[in-house]
């Protein structure tokens, strides 16, 4: 509805020079459009309708208030946002300029823009990088099916540079403030997680020791939270997406990783591209990146553990139907490995899941390791479940105390277990 029909008295407070090109007719109630307002005791600024026929609480219950006649301790940009800071000091002003949030926005639109055209320049980073040939070496090694996927990859590790470099041109002027270990470290990383998990230890070895990290809000020494904020509210979206392990899946993942601002691929191609080969060096291609690379530190990687932990009270005759067939449970030192596991394996309350995800089971007594074992596969009997598997007697957590140290018998959980004293 029209501002002239619904609140004739707001309509006869827009201002009647300052707002050129708006036929002051055809403004509605609702519109966000910014215009110039004139109080009867002469007060100017600019306020959009919405806002103008709000009911807030500095207005006190006057729609038709004035901010310079009821709220003297505000401040108003150019965009129209405003900020209320009371005191009896407090004076009304009405700044050229638009508020920090808006700025910052103005400036990830250009950013936006300049990422566009940024391909180019993150293709040649990663041409002349040893750090990035050392990676992809490794990858075509240790990953089956590397060749696959490489065009995606290096679109993924293209699209993440773009904004670094865009960033460059727009802020700095093209002097770079990132350091490739951190943004190049950071996308390995990330496709590291997407790779078999028995080529980690491998890929870790060529990721740098600085390496930086992605979050939902984070890009490495780029202005973490404000860029990456204004940068989704301008449309650009930079977070990732958790996978699951199906390789289709993984190959989604990087298909997805658009590196333009709505979505759609640049002219750039990356089919039959391929990793810089230091064809200059008489060495093969992981001598000459670590040629360049005297004083590269590998990322240490950490050997995550995932378990179940099953706690035992002493012995303690059998059921009589008992669906295993034994004739005691519980533990007791005399007991050679395998007829500690017979005793320790069954039966439990415990989710299948659990079993299938873990790569052992630890067998507690008194919050300390007496027996692990590893795990194959679960019977199911009588609404409770067996966990299949052989001793480990000889496994480094032997008599150690419990990695997952929780209250309840059963445990379900990922430790590392170079840090388990």
């Amino acid at each position: 509805m029209r501002l002239e029909d619904e609140h004739p008295t707001l309509f006869r407070q827009l201002h009647p020079t300052r707002n050129a090109g708006i036929d002051p007719g055809s403004v509605t109630n609702s519109s966000n459009e910014m215009v110039w307002w004139l109080c009867p005791a002469g007060h100017e600024w600019r306020e959009t309708p919405l806002q103008r026929r709000s009911d807030m609480m500095w207005k006190q219950s006057d729609i038709y208030a004035c901010l310079y006649c009821v709220a003297p301790g505000c401040t108003v940009h150019s965009c129209g946002h405003r900020r209320f800071q009371s005191g009896k000091d407090s004076i009304f002003r009405v700044l050229a300029h638009p508020c920090d949030k808006c700025e910052l926005t103005e400036h990830a639109r250009l950013v936006l823009d300049a990422h566009a055209d940024a391909a180019p320049a993150a293709i040649g980073v990663l041409e002349s990088s040893a750090l990035y040939a050392l990676f992809c070496s490794r990858g075509s090694e240790v990953v089956e099916w590397w060749d696959k996927i490489f065009p995606l990859v290096e679109a993924y590790f293209v699209r993440m540079l773009c904004v670094y470099v865009a960033i460059d041109t727009v802020q700095f002027r093209l002097r770079r403030k990132w350091t490739e270990p951190v943004v190049l470290g950071a996308c390995m990383r990330r496709i590291v997680k997407e790779l078999p998990r028995n080529t980690h230890q491998e890929m870790y070895s060529v990721v740098p020791a600085d390496a930086g990290h992605f979050r939902q809000h984070y890009m490495p020494e780029i202005q973490p939270s404000e860029i990456v904020r204004a940068l989704t509210r301008v449309g650009f979206d930079v977070l990732d997406t958790a996978l699951g392990i199906d390789i289709e899946n993984r190959v989604q993942f990087f298909e997805q990783q658009h590196f333009s601002g709505n979505g759609v691929l640049p002219p750039t191609t990356f089919e039959g591209r391929h990793y810089p080969t230091f064809d200059h060096i008489s060495f093969d291609r992981e001598k000459g990146a670590a040629s360049r690379l005297q004083q590269f530190r590998p990322m240490e990687f950490v050997q995550r553990t995932t378990a179940v932990r099953l706690t035992l009270g002493d012995s303690a005759p059998a059921d009589a139907d008992d669906p295993l067939g034994r004739d005691y449970i519980g533990y007791a030192p005399d007991l050679t490995p395998e007829q500690l596991w017979e005793r320790a394996r069954g039966m439990w309350k415990l989710r299948a899941d659990y079993a299938a995800a873990s790569s052992i089971a630890l067998v507690v007594v008194e919050r300390r390791v007496v027996m692990v074992a590893s795990i194959s596969g679960v019977t199911f009997h009588r609404g409770a479940l067996a966990i299949a598997g052989n001793p480990m007697p000889d496994h480094p957590l032997m008599g150690r105390p419990d990695p997952l140290h929780t209250p309840n018998p059963l445990a379900h959980g990922t430790f590392d277990q170079g840090q388990v004293p």
